[in-house]
């Protein structure tokens, strides 16, 4: 389909299973639109408003999205492989399935997500939101976290080797038997975090704040 003969105006379209690669759809209105089983792959949707639209099952490997609003979108079984989320607001969005490998998330508004068991594997989260977060078993390995807010979020059982959580903020956070094998947490706030049953052979923790933790042997941190 030629995006230039759609306009940018599409609120509430249906371009279900269309065929849209590399589509010029930046700053589109895009609120409510169903975009069911599209193919978008590297389509150019900077700034534009995806708010309460219907993704599911799409394909958008290596796309452009960055400042985008996808507040309360439907992005189950989406493929945002290699995407550009930088900035991009996630707020209410439904993530079952959302696959974010090598995606770029930095400065991504996340707030309370539930991404458990999602792949954001070697993907870019640095100075994201990701407040009260569901990421029990999700795999993050590899990924970019440095500076990022994780205050409340639960990363029980995920893969989190090798990740880079330098200067984020990780108070409250429930760890318990994490992967963190070679993870990196220098200066991180991990004040009142449960870590119990982890294992920190070979990770970082120089300057990291674990005052009020649960340490990985079930003391406190004092």
């Amino acid at each position: 389909m030629d995006s230039a003969s759609l306009g940018k105006n599409l609120q509430g379209r249906d371009l279900s299973g269309e065929r849209m690669f590399g589509a010029e759809l930046n700053g589109a209105d895009l609120r409510g639109a169903k975009l069911v089983k599209t193919r978008l792959s590297g389509a150019e949707l900077n700034n534009a408003n995806l708010s309460d639209a219907n993704l599911e099952g799409a394909s958008m490997n290596r796309a452009q999205l960055k400042n985008a609003n996808l507040t309360n979108a439907n992005l189950t079984g989406v493929k945002l492989q290699e995407a550009n989320l930088s900035g991009a607001n996630l707020t209410g969005a439904t993530l079952t399935g959302t696959n974010f490998n090598e995606a770029d998330l930095s400065g991504a508004i996340f707030g309370a997500a539930i991404l458990a068991g999602n792949d954001l594997s070697s993907a870019n989260l640095s100075k994201s939101d990701l407040t009260a977060a569901n990421l029990s078993r999700a795999i993050v390995s590899n990924s970019k976290l440095n500076g990022a807010t994780l205050s409340g979020a639960d990363l029980r059982h995920a893969n989190l080797s090798g990740a880079d959580l330098s200067n984020a903020d990780l108070s409250g956070v429930q760890l318990e038997n994490a992967d963190i094998t070679n993870a990196n947490f220098k200066g991180a706030n991990l004040s009142n975090a449960d870590l119990r049953g982890l294992n920190l052979y070979g990770c970082n923790i120089t300057q990291a704040n674990l005052s009020g933790a649960t340490l990985p042997d079930g003391t406190k941190s004092r």
